[in-house]
């Protein structure tokens, strides 16, 4: 059983690989494997009736002649769908059907039930071509019609249809309509049981291209993005950013070869994003060796200097930890600055939610006029810590693109505030 499902799958995926992204995303594919299935179908039908015929006798060599002639184009319909011929081997799927049901009708009579499988041509001519195939759509459809008109009105001259009894006629005429119920049926789930796959694997690429989404921006950015395609600009009044950078990742990138090197800042880069998402803060980016995030937005939150204060400590420990594992001797220069933002998306492609304004330039600068392993942060964030964390007061220090500024350094937490329980 294994082995003809082998089979039957191969058969019906004859072709597909000729498909371009496009092609396939239209559908395109359900309607080769459809033509190649339906090519299978009819080889084994028609071969069947061409091996009753011949058993019938002589008198019975032009149907199953007819018959032998479908088998063929059908097994050409199959050649050509392999070799990307696709309209061709379409056509050559549709006009065997019509074939044998003329024939078979003027030999035996065009009411005993042949005629029926006439309508499953013109049905399967709308599954097989595309809507932006219309006129070929109507064409066989118009020829099935042609085929009816034609068995119906033609008068049977042939002398077998004199031997059918009407009995027989009505036991055909029965067999026939079971036949095609069967063959639409068959069709029907055929067609219905890929595009249902094919919605499964869309519902799942849509469902990752959502996550990797959530992964670049905000879920609410990215809701807003999707229903307007335009930039974002959001003002804040209250925002705590945090720019952190690794001291002595130059050196080290000189020893290390570049898959370890990534494979290094990788995981350093990761244990930081999982502190990102543990302390609910959204990070904004990484700058070669420099990694960046941000609290108090896109939701306004009135503890984000405090929750960023922990991050830089825990950043700070995380590295320590890091070192130690891998061998490296990497130190960790951190700045935080409070104060207002313009957040948003803008551009067109590989969109990043950013942050502008004099309180990003700021930290920025905290991080890199300080010392390795220290946490600087301004006067603004000092006061919203005071009696929370310890601050070691650094003194007037001269900032680039700032002049002189009051600075603190961040070495950790109160012990009487850590010994509190967090809430819930």
């Amino acid at each position: 059983m294994s082995s003809l499902v082998a089979l039957w799958e191969r058969l019906s995926s004859l072709g597909v690989d000729h498909l371009g992204v496009d092609e396939r995303s239209t559908g395109e594919a359900r309607r080769v494997r459809l033509t190649n299935q339906s090519a299978a179908i009819g080889t084994v039908s028609c071969g069947s009736f061409a091996a009753v015929y011949a058993i019938a006798g002589p008198r019975f060599f032009a149907p199953m002649l007819a018959n032998l002639i479908a088998v063929a184009l059908l097994l050409a319909a199959l050649f050509f769908s392999q070799r990307g011929a696709r309209s061709l081997s379409k056509a050559l799927v549709l006009v065997p059907v019509n074939l044998v049901v003329v024939v078979a009708s003027m030999l035996l009579g065009g009411r005993v039930g042949f005629l029926y499988y006439l309508f499953v041509t013109a049905v399967v001519a709308f599954l097989l071509f595309s809507t932006k195939q219309w006129a070929l759509r109507v064409a066989f459809a118009l020829l099935s019609a042609a085929c009816c008109v034609v068995a119906l009105v033609v008068p049977t001259q042939s002398a077998i249809a004199a031997l059918i009894s009407p009995a027989a006629a009505t036991v055909i005429d029965v067999a026939s309509a079971l036949c095609v119920l069967a063959t639409v049926m068959i069709i029907v789930h055929l067609f219905t049981g890929d595009t249902t796959r094919a919605e499964v694997r869309l519902a799942a690429e849509h469902e990752r291209s959502e996550r990797l989404l959530l992964n670049i921006l905000p879920g609410a950015i990215s809701a807003r993005l999707k229903e307007n395609g335009e930039a974002i600009a959001d003002g804040f009044a209250n925002v705590t950013v945090l720019f952190a950078d690794l001291v002595g990742f130059t050196e080290l990138s000189q020893k290390l070869t570049p898959a370890e090197l990534v494979a290094m800042l990788n995981r350093t880069f990761s244990a930081f994003d999982d502190l990102a998402e543990r302390f609910r803060v959204e990070k904004i980016k990484t700058i070669g060796d420099c990694y960046m995030v941000a609290a108090g937005l896109p939701e306004e939150t009135t503890d984000h200097v405090e929750v960023i204060a922990r991050m830089a400590l825990e950043m700070r420990e995380t590295l320590v930890r890091i070192n130690q594992e891998g061998g490296y001797s990497l130190r960790i220069r951190i700045g935080l600055h409070t104060g207002p933002v313009v957040a948003g998306v803008i551009g067109k492609r590989k969109f990043i939610y950013d942050l502008w304004g004099d309180t990003v330039n700021t930290a920025s600068r905290m991080e890199s006029s300080g010392s390795p392993g220290d946490i600087q942060v301004t006067r603004e964030v000092a006061d919203r810590l005071q009696g929370q964390f310890e601050l070691e007061a650094r003194g007037r220090i001269q900032v680039k693109g700032k002049g002189e500024m009051e600075t603190f350094l961040l070495n950790g937490e109160r012990a009487a505030k850590q010994a509190v329980a967090p809430p819930g």
